[in-house]
């Protein structure tokens, strides 16, 4: 009995110890084309982005990462999707951009961490919002 529980606890370490891990640990989730409305971005609405996603290891967590003004050092979450499971491999996220001040400009991707832990991330877009509510909306240019 004593070899038995030896030989098993010996099993353990061992596979314990494999520092290879397998393609769940590196494989990012993939987008499709990502898109964004209303096409008249005015500073009293949301703007909601939407984006077709797969990861054949599931996701933990899918949200939109923007800044404004192109200001890298205050990067802003929104719209967190979280999943207690793997079970889900493919789907079209929806989330909303905040409402923003006149003459802003919001610079944003996608990004979806997998079931294990790994991160990717959209095509970046953009939009800035008209200064004058009058105006003929935002730009759509990237």
């Amino acid at each position: 009995m004593k070899t038995r529980l030896f030989t098993f606890v010996a099993a353990l370490s061992l596979f314990a110890c494999n520092s290879s891990q397998g393609p769940e640990y590196t494989t990012p989730a993939e987008f499709g084309p990502v898109s964004f409305y209303p096409a008249v971005i005015k500073s009293d609405t949301d703007v909601t982005v939407e984006v077709p996603v797969t990861s054949e290891y599931g996701f933990s967590r899918v949200d939109i990462v923007y800044m404004l003004d192109d200001d890298s050092s205050d990067v802003k979450v929104a719209s967190p999707r979280v999943f207690p499971s793997a079970e889900i491999t493919s789907f079209t996220y929806s989330g909303k951009i905040p409402k923003q001040k006149g003459g802003r400009k919001v610079t944003f991707q996608v990004r979806a961490i997998t079931f294990y832990n790994v991160a990717a991330y959209s095509q970046v877009r953009s939009y800035t919002v008209p200064e004058d509510e009058e105006e003929e909306g935002g730009t759509q240019p990237e």
